[in-house]
């Protein structure tokens, strides 16, 4: 059981070894810079952090960005900036193939919890793949997280071992923005870690409705910002790239190899091309919004939607199952954010009845009990899962 070991300064103590590398967890006390980013993880709404993440500043010049060398990325980790259920889990495939990651949140239970994923999963998804895990740090001192690269000491496990803080040349390689989809927030805390990252470090954005060219503007250096869209990894391992539109173009070549060797397999959008919802999501939210109008309408029950869908696409679960597991607020939210910015796409007042019936009542599927499955009926589809997951399926010709 890994533990988290509050302290001050740059401290870590092991949680667990496995062969290859090592799984540690640290947080410091936190400084008043981190206490302004902690207000700003935990709200949307403006706070002194955020109203002072706008640039006034003239746009200075590009930078010089070059690919790492091997040694480099054996030496400088990847960045996880949030230790939620998304963060924590792209963290665990980077950290295989002998991978250094860094986990910063303000948090330390979302690092508590995220380190302990980590500690009961690394292992069985390397012996998987065949390859081995590399050092994971977890961390909720920004300085830790944005100047240390990888612990080149040996210790034993109730010996601490300070982190060597220099002045970036060992700092993260890439940084991958897993916090909420919340422009303000995303802004403000990417504006502020982009003066302490290196400066030839990749900025990439998790979000899963918001284009980096929203964020760019508020950036210094947006070339070396973009988009890498992830799914649930380590189950789905597609990733989607875009460009912030003035993303580096050698920059996905590079991160393409990287993520092979990882397991990831990456598809970019051609360069030029901005996408709202980049390639599957643009599918997935034309679905989810025709869905929520059958169910508004009262066209058809979620059990019937779902019916019809697992039978014409063999899936596994069907839009109405998939949406209580996302949170039917986080499916309102985004599918709201698409419609404010592409009205054309209709179906808002699917949206406020989801609001209205489900999300203003508390019921927000598996997070709450209740969505558009009942508990117990979800329990039913679970059961049914378990039941026909390995069931063989005949595909027809042309269907």
């Amino acid at each position: 059981m890994s533990r988290l070991v509050p302290g001050c300064g740059a401290q870590t103590v092991t949680a667990s070894r496995f062969q290859g590398g090592a799984l540690d967890t640290g947080a410091s006390a936190l400084q008043s810079l981190n206490r302004s980013t902690a207000r700003s993880f935990s709200t949307s709404k403006p706070s002194r952090f955020l109203a002072s993440s706008s640039r006034s500043k003239a746009t200075p010049s590009p930078i010089q960005w070059r690919p790492p060398t091997e040694q480099c990325l054996d030496e400088r980790p990847v960045l996880i900036i949030g230790a939620g259920n998304h963060g924590r889990r792209i963290a665990l495939v980077w950290a295989s193939a002998l991978r250094s990651v860094t986990i910063y949140d303000t948090s330390p239970e979302a690092l508590r919890d995220a380190i302990e994923y980590i500690t009961d999963n690394l292992g069985a998804y390397c012996a998987l793949r065949a390859t081995h895990p590399g050092h994971v740090c977890g961390t909720a001192d920004i300085r830790v997280a944005t100047t240390t690269g990888r612990y080149e000491g040996t210790r034993d496990e109730n010996e601490a071992a300070d982190i060597e803080i220099n002045s970036g040349s060992k700092g993260p390689w890439m940084a991958i923005d897993c916090l909420p989809d919340s422009l303000e927030l995303k802004t403000a805390v990417l504006s502020h870690l982009e003066d302490l990252l290196p400066g030839n470090c990749i900025i990439a954005s998790t979000s899963s409705s918001l284009q980096t060219a929203e964020l760019a503007p508020h950036l210094q250096h947006p070339e070396r910002l973009l988009n890498t869209h992830y799914f649930v990894p380590p189950r789905n391992r597609m990733v989607e790239l875009m460009s912030s539109t003035r993303t580096y173009p050698e920059i996905f070549s590079f991160l393409e190899k990287q993520m092979e060797n990882v397991g990831f397999t990456p598809i970019t959008v051609p360069p030029g091309i901005q996408s709202p919802g980049f390639i599957f999501n643009r599918i997935w939210g034309a679905a989810k919004r025709e869905t929520l109008a059958v169910l508004c309408e009262g066209v058809a029950k979620p059990g019937d939607v779902d019916a019809l869908f697992r039978d014409f696409f063999h899936a596994e679960k069907g839009p109405c199952e998939r949406m209580d597991e996302i949170g039917l607020d986080t499916v309102a939210k985004v599918e709201t954010h698409s419609l404010e910015k592409q009205p054309e796409l209709g179906k808002r007042y699917a949206m406020e009845w989801l609001r209205g019936e489900y999300v203003n009542r508390g019921k927000l599927g598996e997070k709450s009990g209740d969505g558009l499955f009942t508990r117990e009926e979800r329990d039913q589809l679970k059961a049914m899962h378990k039941r026909d997951h390995f069931k063989p399926v005949d595909e027809t010709t042309g269907a």
